[in-house]
């Protein structure tokens, strides 16, 4: 396929050059004067081998696998892995299409053995093209060990990380060497930014892949023209393009790699029949015309044939039943081009309905986006986001080393020629971050992740420094790397909750950042063993932000307003109406009670032949009590609420709603049955049901604001907070002054 360069060392007496050879292209890259006569070890070869490398990734690869054992689902691995299965088993692509194919392929083919019940086709879930409902009846509801699916779904994903790191090995080793290229590998699987996404069962990784050898295979492409290259890249831009929404990204760093290339002006060497030169720019640029053809030809049948070359993204669908769940995105307005080209590839059917539904789904997603950063709140997100997260969650050895490795460039003789050798490097890097400085969608660093494996393989020129006489600068560097390592280790396995010492560390990330740059809902198991382990006061509350059960993990915690499992599985209200033909009433409340011991018989009447019973919750059940409170850190700083909701600060709105809606559910709270029968009195049950649903949404925010202003008690794994709050502080929360 080519590579983009290639370092061989030669020792010729007292001074030792880097022979750089590129298709076309050959010069002497002069590193710093090593000392006279030195010579790579007989170890130091053996630690920058290929054998030592892969030793070094398949490490990497159960370290990584280590720290997940304990991690419960993130929020989105239930809807990838639950799609990806459905890919497989049933041709069907109804399930989740934003997020790419390929990468959900690869979560849900080990699910396909080990006996794992999947749910019945025919429930709603899957009619209204559910994921995260189907996930939910797949993972939590059929009996099946979500441990042992969360295992061999990470496990495949997992290669995907290995194949990135393994990239960057050998990228970095064709133009620095060998030990460039272990210095890249070692700062690529020391980075917890990829420990902790690497074997997840979402996109990020494999969509990193891709992006980074699609950079490679178009560079070599631009060095050489042949049949084989332009094949290989073609296919390598498919797999990109099935593996994230973000695929596009590809385009404007190929039309820089393609004008850098004509504006550089030596020849281009085609193998495309006779063997010949092209030396004319314009010759060049009608011939790379023509292979970028191909690879729009190889593109679209890539994603025809990860689809079942089918358009209908329903395998069998049933007509007035079946329906894609975001259909109404095609619609777009004239204004908006992209959802417009969308529509207009959705009418003739120019690619499959469930690529082009995804596609549509992100642009609109993309538009808006509850936000947090820094105790700030927004929609539209700020351009200091990434850069910000990039500076907290990146440890500091890894930017000591950045600056080594620009000092170590900037001490090349062939500087200007080495920047030419990496130009896919640097466009990729500043192409996608052109995009996060204005991208609104600020919900995760997970989102930088590409711009990390460029970023290590550049930064294997400070290898350059083991070779000088600087021996300070060679002994920082080394110590560098040991820092990084313990570093790493000492943060085990937390790595989703790294921050570095910037940001005061993990425990106060919560200030900082939440959703999938702290909690992404993978503590559940945290809690069980605190519980086990501390036995705190009860009553437990959990307010938690993720798609599993807790009653998975035996955790007995009465929960509070939750983002994902407890959408799908909310607490019953705490007014509930059973109807019986008269006589046969009594018998209808036993069989309810039973089902909800927390209930009790509060009024009765009749209507015809219809007798009514009506149920409450126990009053010392429904008001929120002293014990200790779980609340998960994005729940806290109140970023999963919808935003016609209480999201964000406290604000003087949220306080008269609060208020208004507590007045009405406050005779629930007594103990006084007469109080609360006379409260029933004054509207009907199912409008009593919308009532209290809406004040449990408000009193948790209050509550949430005001845990604000307090350190907790303790926390796990750094994103669930534990506060033990008395009697009097809930009080204060939920009654005295507006926070």
């Amino acid at each position: 396929m080519g590579v983009p360069g290639e370092f061989k060392r030669t020792h010729c007496g007292a001074a030792c050059q880097h022979i750089v050879v590129f298709p076309s292209v050959r010069f002497k890259a002069d590193s710093m004067d090593p000392s006279p006569g030195t010579a790579p070890s007989l170890w130091a070869r053996r630690l920058t081998s290929p054998w030592a490398a892969a030793v070094l990734l398949a490490v990497f690869w159960l370290f990584m696998l280590a720290s997940l054992r304990e991690k419960s689902l993130t929020f989105d691995e239930i809807a990838h892995a639950t799609a990806g299965y459905t890919y497989w088993r049933f041709n069907d692509y109804r399930l989740d299409p934003e997020n790419g194919n390929l990468p959900q392929r690869l979560a849900g083919l080990p699910l396909l053995w080990g006996g794992f019940r999947f749910p019945s086709l025919d429930s709603d879930a899957w009619h209204q093209s559910n994921a995260f409902g189907v996930g939910d009846l797949w993972f939590n509801r059929m009996g099946n060990d979500p441990a042992a699916m969360l295992a061999r779904g990470r496990a495949a994903c997992g290669v995907a990380a290995v194949a990135l790191g393994a990239l960057v090995w050998w990228w970095s080793r064709r133009i620095f060497g060998p030990a460039g290229g272990m210095l890249s590998l070692l700062l690529f699987v020391l980075s917890p930014t990829i420990l902790a996404n690497g074997a997840l069962m979402t996109s990020d990784t494999t969509a990193a892949l891709f992006l980074l050898a699609s950079c490679l295979s178009l560079w070599a492409v631009l060095q050489r023209l042949s049949p084989g290259r332009v094949l290989a890249s073609a296919l390598i831009l498919g797999g990109l393009f099935v593996a994230k929404s973000s695929a596009i990204l590809i385009v404007p760093i190929a039309l820089l790699l393609v004008a850098a290339r004509l504006a550089d002006g030596r020849p281009l060497r085609v193998a495309w029949g006779a063997p010949r030169e092209l030396r004319r720019r314009g010759a060049q640029a009608a011939a790379l015309a023509g292979a970028a053809l191909v690879h729009g030809a190889v593109v679209v049948g890539v994603i025809w044939a990860c689809f079942g070359f089918r358009f209908s993204a329903f395998a069998a669908a049933q007509p007035g039943r079946d329906r894609m769940y975001d259909a109404p995105a095609m619609a777009a307005p004239p204004d908006r081009p992209v959802p417009q080209l969308l529509a207009w590839c959705h009418r003739h059917r120019l690619l499959p309905q469930a690529y082009l539904l995804g596609q549509a789904h992100v642009a609109l997603e993309t538009e808006t986006r509850q936000a947090f950063l820094n105790g700030h709140y927004s929609l539209r997100g700020w351009k200091s986001f990434f850069p910000y997260t990039v500076l907290v969650k990146t440890p500091l050895p890894v930017f000591a080393v950045l600056l080594l490795a620009a000092a170590a460039a900037a001490a090349r003789r062939d500087a200007r020629r080495l920047l030419y050798a990496t130009l896919p490097l640097w466009a990729l890097i500043g192409v996608t971050w052109a995009v996060f400085l204005s991208a609104p969608l600020n919900i995760g660093h997970r989102h930088v992740l590409p711009t990390y494996p460029p970023a290590f393989v550049l930064a294997g020129v400070a290898a350059d420094w083991l070779a000088s006489r600087h021996r300070a600068i060679r002994a920082a560097l080394l110590g560098l790397l040991a820092l990084l390592a313990a570093e790493v280790l000492y943060r085990f396995p937390n790595y989703l909750a790294y921050f570095n010492v910037l940001a005061g560390g993990p425990a106060h990330a919560y200030r900082h950042l939440v959703d999938s740059s702290l909690d992404w809902g993978q503590d559940l198991p945290g809690v069980k063993r605190y519980l086990d382990e501390h036995q705190p006061p009860a009553p437990i509350y959990l307010s938690y932000f993720g798609m599993a059960d807790p009653a998975v993990y035996h955790i007995p915690a009465r929960l509070l307003y939750s983002s994902g499992f407890s959408a799908l599985h909310p607490n019953p209200p705490p007014v509930l109406a059973v109807q019986a033909p008269a006589g046969e009433l009594d018998a209808v409340v036993r069989a309810t009670l039973a089902q909800n011991p927390d209930f009790e018989l509060l009024a009765t009447g009749g209507a015809g032949d219809r007798a009514i019973g009506v149920l409450v919750e126990k009053p010392e059940l429904y008001r929120l009590q002293g014990g200790t409170y779980f609340i998960s850190a994005t729940l806290l700083e109140s970023v999963e609420f919808d935003s016609d909701g209480p999201w964000g600060a406290w604000n003087a709105r949220y306080e008269a709603t609060y208020q208004r809606l507590y007045a009405l559910t406050r005779p629930f709270m007594a103990d006084d049955p007469e109080a609360r029968a006379a409260a029933l009195s004054h509207s009907r049950v199912d409008a009593w049901v919308e009532v209290f649903h809406n004040f449990e949404r408000y009193r948790f925010a209050r509550l949430a604001a005001y845990l604000r202003r307090r350190e907790p008690d303790d926390s796990i794994g750094y994103s669930i907070l534990v506060y033990r709050l008395t009697d009097a502080d809930v009080a204060r929360a939920l009654d005295g002054p507006p926070p």
